[in-house]
């Protein structure tokens, strides 16, 4: 209990005490002067090291601040800020000490962590550094931005070099058959070479060219050899190139090709659907019923023709349909046929051969009979082989051959082949251009059309490939009546007899021939262009790298 204070102290009036209100506003004072010298300082420098840190702590009478202590540390900050600004000088006074620590950073106050009970109140509060807020505003969340090194590594794209620009431009006719020309030109005697990569290279008005070529031998006996050509060159500072592909032409790619033409022999009623190529001059004669009619390309390595006998007028194109070539150069004939030789491509082809003169008759039940040729001999059948067959003669024998052929069959005779009747496809090509029947006639001698009783009269069927190396003859050409020599493929000889007036001839080319060729047919020395865009590619020659100078040393 407390003691009991008297009555007439209640209504005594005492002075008021003025030492306690001179000292609470010499306090005020002096905050108001160190919150003004703060500013002041804050303002003029830039230097936020010599800036002092106002650390405020609120204790309340069991000294600890709830919300001090609970809220977020942007809260805490804006909280004491605006303490500082809006309670009253008493109040800080009364209830508030205000302790100073060095900043980290200019105009930022830190709240102090949370008191950590250690059983004395002196023990030392550890205070987290302060965090450097730019530009802060009240009531805004921060944004906190750090420099320091990062585990993420951005990719480095490496600047790729200027691509060429390419082009494509036509390539001039004229600048075409000046490339033909060069490179046919180059590939005379390479033919047999063997090498399958070639390097040809020329000038022509002053520019270089040069021609890469890779061979492509004929993958089998009936295919062709290829050639693929890559020319190149550089003008105006383009770097043009082009590729072309050259296939080795066959004998049989002509409907009808002559070496040495008999002078006494004319070409009259005879139409060669076709091309057809001499190594001579050849001879003409017409008249105003008939003329020699020639309805594909005509080339020859002469200067021209001749009419050895004409009657009336003609005009050339009514002869020459597609034109004609003179000075085309010559293409040689071989020597000899090599039958199966390694040059003709692999082969599985099925070989017979014979040591007497024999008479072979091919039926279209796709087998073939054979006997020697002396009367009363007997005889004996054989299959085609499903692939290929080859029918080789002995030299100095002769092979007689007729029928109907169904398979691929080569009769080769070094010597003689008599061909005594029509000789047709099983297929006709004609109607059927898949047909896979094709016949091959190759002698080095002569291939001769037996007289009108083997034969019979009237019209001759010849479905074949045929090679005179020699001469082609058709005998008792005086005989009567007359009628048609029809060959559907090609003929080739060193020279050719006369046909009438016992026929008059039409030869027709096959198509299928434009792509493979009779089993081990002979070939060429020509090649001839099979496909080509006719462009340059022209792209950009790269600008030469300037190279760093290399001093010599000792």
């Amino acid at each position: 209990m407390a003691p009991r204070v008297p009555t007439s102290a209640l209504v005594e009036e005492k002075p008021p005490n003025r030492p306690i209100t001179v000292a609470t506003g010499v306090s005020l004072l002096l905050h108001c002067a160190a919150l003004l010298l703060i500013g002041i300082a804050s303002v003029e420098t830039n230097d936020t090291r010599i800036v002092p840190e106002l650390r405020l702590h609120l204790e309340q009478e069991d000294g600890r601040d709830p919300e001090h202590d609970h809220a977020p540390a942007a809260q805490s900050v804006a909280a004491s800020t605006n303490t500082l600004s809006e309670e009253s000088p008493a109040a800080i006074a009364d209830n508030r000490s205000l302790e100073r620590e060095p900043l980290s950073g200019a105009g930022a106050a830190t709240p102090p962590s949370a008191h950590t009970s250690s059983g004395d109140e002196n023990t030392p509060v550890p205070v987290e550094r302060p965090t450097r807020l730019e530009h802060f505003t009240p009531g805004v969340e921060p944004v906190l931005a750090t420099v320091g090194v990062s585990d993420f590594a951005a990719p480095v794209i490496e600047e790729e070099p200027p691509q060429p620009v390419i082009q494509q431009l036509p390539i001039a006719e004229s600048q075409q058959t000046m490339l033909t020309r060069s490179v046919l030109k180059g590939l005379r005697g390479l033919q047999d070479s063997g090498d399958e990569e070639m390097q040809l290279s020329w000038r022509h008005d002053g520019r270089p060219y040069t021609a890469s070529i890779t061979r492509q031998p004929a993958p089998d006996n009936t295919g062709l050899e290829r050639l693929i050509v890559e020319v190149a060159t550089e003008e105006n500072g383009k770097r043009l190139r082009t590729q072309l592909q050259l296939k080795r032409l066959a004998f049989s790619h002509f409907t009808q090709l002559v070496d040495q033409w008999d002078e006494d022999v004319q070409l009259h009623d005879d139409q060669i659907d076709g091309r057809f190529h001499s190594n001579s001059e050849i001879y003409l004669g017409y008249d105003r019923k008939v003329a020699p009619r020639f309805l594909g390309k005509v080339t020859t390595a002469a200067g021209g023709f001749t009419v050895a006998n004409s009657f009336g007028r003609m005009r050339r194109d009514e002869i020459f349909r597609a034109g004609i070539q003179t000075r085309a150069g010559r293409i040689s004939l071989p020597d000899r046929f090599k039958p199966l030789s390694p040059d003709q491509g692999e082969t599985d082809a099925e070989v017979w051969s014979f040591t007497e003169d024999t008479r072979i008759t091919f039926y279209s039940d796709g087998t073939y009979g054979w006997s020697e040729a002396r009367k009363g001999s007997p005889e004996q059948r054989q299959a085609i082989a499903p692939t290929q067959t080859f029918i080789i003669g002995s030299r100095g024998k002769t092979l007689y051959v007729r029928g109907s052929v169904r398979g691929k069959v080569l009769v080769y005779s070094p010597s003689r082949i008599v061909i005594e009747g029509d000789l047709t496809y099983a297929t006709n090509a004609r109607s059927a251009p898949d047909s896979g029947d094709a016949l091959g006639l190759v002698c080095d001698g002569i291939i001769e059309v037996a007289g009108p009783k083997a034969t019979g009269p009237g019209d001759l069927e010849i479905d074949a490939a045929v090679f005179a190396r020699r001469r082609f003859v058709v005998t008792h050409e005086l005989s009567r009546p007359s009628g048609t020599l029809r060959i559907y493929g090609s003929l080739t000889a060193g020279s050719l007899s006369a046909t009438e007036p016992r026929y008059a001839t039409n030869i027709e080319f096959d198509p299928r021939f434009e792509h493979l060729r009779p089993p081990g047919f002979p070939v060429t020395n020509r090649y001839e262009v099979e496909s080509w865009d006719a462009r340059w590619v022209a792209e950009d020659v790269p600008a030469e790298h300037p190279q760093p100078e290399v001093q010599a040393t000792r």
